[in-house]
């Protein structure tokens, strides 16, 4: 959206004082409207760099297919990520400071939701097309994501994948109830509509040795965190301890589980409470055992609330120490109580033993969730060693055309941000095999001064053109809330606990329509012109013009007087005044 200089409406307006001079009244001002496009908090703090105000406009006009798109443009998986991202989008949204939060996530859901029956065409980014090929290994979200920027800037992209379906932790690691199989199938489907040459069942390193690599261009690394890591107690390999990983790979293979009447889970993170929600649906009693307090979880927030729900027992500040196997076949835990003192490495509240104070619990089986590895051993020392593989900011290794992200390099393990992780790996990409250093192009296509990087912003200086600096990001004060009222947040709705419980269906159920099109009206898009047409209502002079549909706002600058209305009554502060000249 610009301000433009609308040339069809300048009238020239004669005053004659005795004589035939023309005056334009606009020349009685000294300051002119302008454009003041900014970044919204919500987008800048998005791991994938998603457009939020832009797709909650469309949204929020009923308009899913645009919404669809401008997401797409990002993100290339709007429906997972409306179903499993921690959503720190909403933690920063400005309307939190008014009332409540806009629910971003349930709505990207919802746009997916409302248009996977007519997936869209995606037409490529560039124009260009490419004979250099990539490789990417690993087709979890981070792979994936990178493989599908990379076609639509042009390159022939091979995809190698370990497993026999794509999809990484969202096929394998995350259970029906959070993300259903035909969910992640429709996004892989849509992807892969690009004509990706796909090769499933091949482990690099075995069935393709990783020297075949050297004869593609540029690689990217995304293996993933397949393997779970030890407890190092005694006891942790009998036959009734199952790793969180190996649990939920079992059952979303749609292996049939026993677990018992009572299990035990150990870890506080997410896998730990997708085990325990999983083992309620198998008929156990659950019991999450963690060794800081609630408060150092590092699971979702509402992942934890909605374990409790459905009857999870948690008990905090319990370290095991010994697992042993009774005679009635049942296992028995003994732990050691902990407390917390003073920081860690990671400066997390560090847990010491409370001497002499130990507890034992029994349970018909153990699993423990205390974290994922990754397995590096295919990979050269060079590459990969000491359990992740080494890069530099714009993802790139020691190897000059070996590139790496998602769990395997030192970043926050969740969907969203692996996500976040190939795009900016494609884009790395793309900037190797042109000739070009990141140095002093990521810090300017960045969505604000912090976020992930934009893919719209660096297509708008790849070809030649110039990067402009990321935009500010908006504050809530420099918003003017006077236009807007008071409302509740729109929350999805959900199966009741017992029939939730019943078996592996999708526990959230979205939005409605309606719910979405009052949800998405909320939004304060911030900084962003929404065409409220205040500045066109406003105007003493008329010399505003808006146009929604071309999205275009237009201001006749040689009649404007500069008398800043327009300015002051914007709710977004998508306008300010700058001296003329």
């Amino acid at each position: 959206m610009e301000i433009e200089h609308d040339v069809s409406s300048e009238l020239v307006i004669p005053i004659s004082y005795g004589s035939s001079e023309v005056i334009e009244t606009g020349k009685w001002g000294f300051e002119k409207p302008e454009a003041a496009f900014m970044t919204a908090p919500c987008q800048e703090v998005c791991p994938a760099g998603n457009p939020i105000p832009q797709f909650l406009y469309f949204a929020g006009e009923g308009k899913y297919q645009e919404a669809l798109e401008a997401i797409l443009n990002e993100n290339p998986f709007p429906g997972v990520c409306g179903r499993v991202c921690f959503h720190p989008c909403e933690k920063d949204c400005n309307r939190i400071q008014y009332d409540e939060a806009v629910s971003i996530h349930a709505l990207e859901r919802r746009v997916f939701d409302a248009t996977s029956s007519h997936a869209p065409g995606i037409p490529p980014l560039s124009s260009n097309v490419n004979a250099k090929r990539v490789a990417v290994v690993g087709a979890g979200p981070a792979g994936l994501s990178a493989a599908y920027f990379l076609r639509r800037l042009g390159y022939r992209v091979t995809l190698f994948e370990a497993r026999k379906e794509l999809g990484g932790v969202m096929r394998w690691g995350i259970p029906e109830y959070r993300l259903p199989k035909s969910i992640v199938k429709k996004e892989i489907k849509r992807i892969l509509q690009l004509s990706i040459d796909v090769k499933t069942g091949v482990k690099v390193g075995k069935e393709f040795f990783f020297k075949e690599l050297d004869r593609f261009d540029a690689v990217f690394l995304s293996p993933g965190a397949g393997s779970s890591l030890s407890l190092g107690v005694e006891g942790e390999d009998l036959k009734k301890v199952w790793s969180g990983g190996d649990f939920l790979d079992r059952i979303n293979s749609g292996s049939r589980m026993k677990v018992g009447k009572e299990v035990i889970v150990i870890g506080g993170g997410n896998t730990a409470m997708d085990v325990a929600r999983s083992a309620l649906r198998l008929g156990s009693k659950v019991t999450v055992a963690y060794r800081r307090t609630r408060a150092e979880m590092p699971a979702i927030q509402d992942e934890i609330h909605e374990a409790e729900q459905e009857g999870v027992r948690f008990e905090f500040l319990l370290q095991p120490v010994k697992i042993s196997l009774l005679k009635n076949n049942k296992v028995r835990v003994k732990f050691q109580r902990m407390k917390l003192w003073g920081k860690d490495r990671s400066k997390r509240p560090k847990t010491i033993p409370v001497e002499g104070s130990t507890l034992t619990r029994d349970a018909d089986g153990l699993i423990q969730a205390v974290g994922e590895g990754v397995d590096l051993s295919w990979m050269p020392e060079t590459v990969g060693q000491n359990g992740l593989i080494d890069v530099n900011l714009s993802l790139a290794t020691s190897h000059p055309k070996i590139f790496a992200g998602g769990d395997a390099v030192d970043q926050p393990r969740t969907v969203v941000t692996a996500i976040g992780a190939g795009k900016k790996a494609a884009i790395a990409i793309d900037l190797y095999l042109r000739g070009h250093h990141p140095n002093g192009v990521f810090s300017k296509i960045r969505v604000g001064k912090r976020g992930a990087l934009s893919m719209e912003a660096y297509l708008s200086g790849r070809n030649g053109g110039t990067w402009s600096q990321p935009k500010e990001v908006i504050s809530y004060p420099q918003l003017n809330t006077l236009y807007f009222e008071h409302s509740q947040r729109v929350e999805m709705g959900k199966l009741d606990r017992m029939t939730a419980l019943k078996d592996f269906s999708e526990v959230n159920l979205g939005l409605t329509r309606e719910e979405a099109k009052i949800s998405a009206l909320r939004c304060f898009s911030c900084g962003t012109c929404n065409y409220c047409y205040n500045c066109y209502f406003f105007c003493p002079e008329g010399v505003v013009t808006l146009d929604p549909q071309r999205r275009i706002r237009t201001v006749d600058l040689e009649h404007c007087k500069g008398c800043g209305t327009c300015a002051k009554v914007c709710p977004r502060n998508g306008v300010v005044m700058k001296e003329v000249g």
